[in-house]
């Protein structure tokens, strides 16, 4: 879950040159359950990256995917966008994309000003919110962090497949986690969390020789507030700083499933995976990856109609 704020951001300008790919087949779960491949069904013929360099990108994939996770439980997420996602001089930069069943922020531009500035932003307008009401906390870079949301996903459970051509990549994880956010309100401090259970897909791509994230998309099943004892001890610690009386609960994926004008920037999602109720069918999504040979062979994580680059 990312409880992200959306900001006005500068619409992507789509390549030039680009090679059309059809999405039809990708708008929707695929539940069909295609049995694994063997290299040479896979390959018909071409040449395969070696089982060695396949071994040794898919650490590399599942590496990256952590490295988003650490980054933005850290509150980093403009550093993180700027060396793990694609160049943003790089042919694929346009067609980056970060999604959730809501929204789908199109272009590196629009990826990098709402999910990576705002949260810079807001994670200063946070620490100077602190500071105020807090003399043993000062409004410093060096305290960059404190009075912000704290995120923590996992990456579990990971399914990676690296094309037989080692241009590209597909991952999907199950990414469990925690958040806890501080409330002020009155010059105090009030902290509510919430538990959530959701899941990634990806894709990635090769430049320069350096594995890059291009397109990730966040799908969610629950999403609960915690219970306010589970917090005590933290709200305890605030002494004189703490509100001093509980808050309406969080969850319910932070209002991400919300009716809201979309920014610039933002688009309307394929397929919006539902969360879980009683009543919800069983359903896989993202799609997991499938062995495949060039990235014209398989899906998208986009999850939106989109024109590729050709590789």
């Amino acid at each position: 879950m990312k409880a992200l704020h959306f900001l006005a951001a500068c619409a992507a300008t789509m390549l030039a040159g680009t090679a059309s790919v059809a999405l039809s087949a990708d708008a929707q779960p695929r539940m069909d359950f295609a049995p694994l491949q063997s290299d040479e069904s896979v390959a018909k013929g071409r040449k395969m990256i070696s089982p060695g360099q396949r071994a040794a990108d898919t650490i590399a994939i599942q590496n990256l995917m952590s490295r988003h996770e650490h980054m933005h439980a850290a509150g980093r997420n403009i550093e993180e966008v700027d060396n793990y996602w694609v160049k943003a001089d790089g042919k694929f930069a346009a067609t980056a994309t970060f999604g959730s069943p809501a929204w789908v922020m199109y272009g590196l531009d629009v990826i990098r000003n709402a999910y990576g500035m705002k949260s810079g932003s807001d994670a200063k307008e946070a620490l100077a919110k602190l500071a105020a009401i807090d003399p043993s906390v000062k409004n410093v870079p060096e305290n960059y962090g404190a009075g912000a949301e704290w995120v923590m996903h996992t990456s579990t459970t990971p399914v990676i497949e690296i094309a037989g051509d080692g241009k590209t990549a597909q991952g999907a994880w199950y990414s469990p986690g925690t958040g806890i956010l501080p409330v002020f309100e009155d010059g105090k401090i009030h902290l509510q969390a919430m538990f959530f259970w959701e899941k990634y897909g990806g894709d990635f791509v090769k430049e320069d020789g350096v594995w890059k994230i291009w397109h990730l998309q966040m799908a969610y099943d629950f999403v609960p507030g915690l219970p306010e004892s589970m917090l005590d001890q933290l709200n305890e610690q605030l002494g004189e700083l703490a509100l001093g009386h509980a808050l309406k609960p969080v969850g319910g994926e932070a209002g991400e499933r919300a009716d809201f004008a979309f920014p610039p920037g933002f688009r309307k999602p394929l397929y919006s995976y539902p969360a879980y109720t009683p009543q919800r069918a069983s359903v896989i999504w993202p799609n997991l990856p499938r062995s495949y040979y060039t990235f014209a062979d398989t899906y998208t994580n986009c999850n939106c109609e989109q024109e590729l680059p050709a590789f």
